[in-house]
C-alpha cells in the first residue's frame, strides 16, 4: 500500500501505525484503565477509528499525537460506559450484610 498524504501533503502511513505507535498507545491505555485486555481493545478501536477518519487528519500534529488524542477519547468513552454499568455482584448483598440486616425470610431487621 503506498503511503497516503494529509490535506497539507504530510505523509500518513496507516500500514505502519501498529509498528510505530502500538507499544506507546498500549502502554498509555494500560496505565489509564489498569486492564490489559481492555487496553488492547481500546488501542484496536483507536487504530480502526483513525483509519476510518484518516481523510480528516490535517497534519497539524504528528501521527502519534493524533492517535493519542483518539485513544484518550476512547478511554473517556470506556469510563463513561463502565460508570453506567453496575456489575450484578454489586446488586446482591454480601452474606455478612444480609445476615445482619435481613431475617431468614428476607424481612428487614430493625434494631431498637
Amino acid at each position: 500500500m503506498p503511503t497516503e498524504t494529509t490535506a497539507v501533503g504530510m505523509p500518513l502511513d496507516p500500514a505502519r501505525w501498529v509498528e510505530l505507535h502500538g507499544d506507546y498507545l498500549f502502554g498509555l491505555a494500560r496505565f489509564r484503565v489498569r486492564n490489559p485486555a481492555a487496553a488492547e481493545d481500546l488501542v484496536q478501536e483507536t487504530f480502526l477509528a483513525a483509519f476510518r477518519g484518516r481523510e480528516r487528519f490535517e497534519g497539524r500534529s504528528s501521527e502519534r499525537t493524533w492517535l493519542t488524542g483518539i485513544l484518550k477519547n476512547k478511554i473517556r468513552e470506556y469510563f463513561r460506559k463502565s460508570g453506567r454499568e453496575t456489575p450484578a455482584t454489586d446488586l446482591v448483598p454480601e452474606d455478612r450484610f444480609s445476615q445482619h440486616y435481613f431475617d431468614e425470610v428476607g424481612h428487614v431487621v430493625v434494631e431498637n
